[in-house]
């Protein structure tokens, strides 16, 4: 889902969709005649050991599968493979790649009389385009895809794909955070689901039809609290209670779909303020992961755990799963920087010519010049750092005595806020929005990565312009530097005041006041205090007289 403290919708609805979406494909070519050759049914046999597994196959397992068929001319093993890979192509990101799966499935389903067996093809390619952004060409790709399947002889095949399209529909309306087209399709796509009965459905139609029930139950309560207007917590429940109801009485189907559900329903009971039911179904998501290996949903799940105990003030679990959400932060971050740096090198290497002898005497003079340029520079490199390390120490010392200042006047909450404005100077409407603001900041909303101007101007009931005009009057701010300097000002203080957070890792200090960039979030600290997070923080840690207060210490003096 979302982050820890906020539901996203878009993100939600559209993992949901991916997820449901997989399932369909990789089940909807299982029947098998009474008729099939014992090889056939080897081979549709681990094409099924696949999808109960999963995760992604293995890809030259797959071509193995594929290569086989082939062999037996059994067309549904073929085209079953290749939308496999044309679909692990797709979550790669390699579009290239997928087109050729494409044609390949094309071609040998118009050639052999399976046209219909390309829906899959075509809502797999309609994915892709939802993943480029590109929504006219999706929305044209589902309208083909359902052409298609109206060709198919098996009427609960029909069924399904009809729900396929109102899901995708809803993941589309999500992208551009239309509301009211989120709880309309995602409640048609359940009825459609609902509607189809299964009294003469085949073992592996039933997979697929409860693979879809159950998500779609879990995406309308998260609709009914993140796309209903006014949400409605109460029906959100419900429906999370229905799709947790089939780990009872369909364990084998409710299993597939286990992870997300439990996550959904963590973060819906995080949400609600019920931190023990979240860290219950969060538990719930990592004991399910040992065995079904998802790291976004293990990153989620010990993120929330994380917060959950931080706010039931239970230090040693809040340690324990900080530690372990770092750390597995810090490893996926790695992951994708490698990616990176490894596709530069690949790019460089590709363009990069023989070395000529001219070449080899010009950088031996440029060496020599430089060299001499070097050593004027580390001189006044030298000069400098004396200077500058001196100015971070002076800004470092005037942080220090205004945060001991501010410790030092013991008032009331109350009382700071009553000398915060000089009210006088301000119309009835102004005061209003400036009390306003003083219930916003003791709020910690600014903590929300998706607080913005037209969010909070619509909360408080007012436009933007006279929000901002307010803000820089008040404030002598524009929005964005009002923003920062709350922020700032909130996680300067956890550093002064507790001293574990001066052992946590910058880019949860960022993530923690609500930035989703460390290096925005380090731009913004210097610019309010002049120095850097580290610096501050290398220095609380070896500053002897620096104050050491409990959490309940400073919670005392908030109240």
């Amino acid at each position: 889902m979302n982050k820890n403290k906020n539901g996203n919708t878009g993100t939600s609805m559209m993992k949901s969709l991916f997820f449901i979406f997989s399932i369909l494909i990789s089940c909807s070519y299982y029947s098998q005649t009474s008729e099939a050759k014992n090889a056939e049914e080897l081979i549709t046999k681990q094409y099924n050991s696949f999808n109960l597994k999963g995760t992604d196959p293995d890809i030259s397992e797959v071509k193995k599968l594929i290569k086989q068929s082939e062999q037996l001319n059994f067309t549904e093993g073929t085209l079953r493979g290749l939308i496999m890979l044309q679909r692990l192509a797709i979550r790669k990101g390699d579009y290239k790649l997928a087109d050729n799966y494409t044609e390949q499935a094309e071609k040998i389903a118009n050639a052999r009389g399976y046209g219909y067996k390309l829906t899959a093809v075509y809502f797999n390619k309609a994915n892709a385009y939802l993943k480029l952004k590109m929504y006219k060409e999706a929305k044209a790709m589902v309208d083909k895809a359902i052409a298609i399947s109206q060709t198919n002889p098996d009427k609960i095949d029909r069924q399904l794909w009809a729900s396929q399209k109102y899901s995708f529909l809803a993941g589309v309306s999500a992208e551009f955070n239309k509301h009211d087209s989120i709880v309309y399709y995602t409640r048609k796509s359940l009825a459609t689901v609902e509607a189809i009965p299964t009294g003469n459905m085949t073992e592996h139609q039933k997979i697929i039809y409860y693979h879809f029930l159950i998500f779609q139950t879990m995406n309308m309560g998260i609709s009914c609290t993140e796309s209903l207007k006014p949400p409605r917590p109460d029906l959100a429940e419900a429906y999370f209670k229905k799709a947790l109801s089939y780990s009872a009485t369909h364990p084998q189907y409710f299993k597939r779909a286990g992870m997300e559900v439990y996550e959904s329903v963590s973060n819906f009971y995080f949400e609600q303020k019920d931190y023990a039911k979240a860290v219950e179904y969060s538990k719930k998501v990592l004991e399910l992961e040992k065995s079904n290996r998802k790291v976004e949903e293990r990153l989620l799940a010990l993120g929330r755990l994380k917060d959950a105990y931080g706010i039931l003030k239970n230090d040693e679990e809040e340690r324990k799963y900080l530690k372990l959400y770092t750390a597995l932060k810090d490893s996926t971050d790695s992951v994708e920087r490698k990616a990176i740096v490894n596709d530069a090198r690949n790019q460089i290497s590709k363009s990069k010519k023989e070395t000529s002898a001219e070449y080899q005497k010009d950088r031996k003079n440029i060496f020599l010049i430089s060299a001499g340029v070097i050593m004027v520079i580390i001189a006044g490199a030298w000069q400098y750092s004396l200077s500058g390390k001196r100015k971070y120490r002076k800004k470092y010392d005037q942080l220090i005595s205004k945060l001991n200042s501010e410790n030092a006047v013991q008032e009331s909450e109350t009382e700071k806020k009553e000398t915060a404005y000089n009210y006088a100077i301000y119309s009835e409407t102004e005061q209003k929005l400036l009390r306003k603001l003083q219930t916003f900041e003791a709020s910690d909303k600014f903590l929300k990565p998706e607080i913005s101007l037209n969010l909070l101007a619509s909360q408080f009931k007012t436009n933007v312009t006279y929000l901002s005009k307010i803000i820089n009057k008040s404030k002598n701010q524009n929005f964005n530097n009002y923003i920062n300097s709350l922020r700032i000002h909130y996680i300067t203080n956890k550093l002064y005041n507790e001293k574990k957070y001066r052992e946590y890792k910058i880019s949860y200090l960022a993530e923690e006041c609500g930035y989703a960039s460390t290096q925005v979030f380090v731009i913004a600290f210097k610019n309010e205090h002049g120095v850097t997070p580290s610096y501050f923080i290398k220095h609380l840690k070896n500053d002897s007289d620096i104050p050491e207060r409990t959490g309940s210490e400073v919670a005392d003096q908030a109240i």
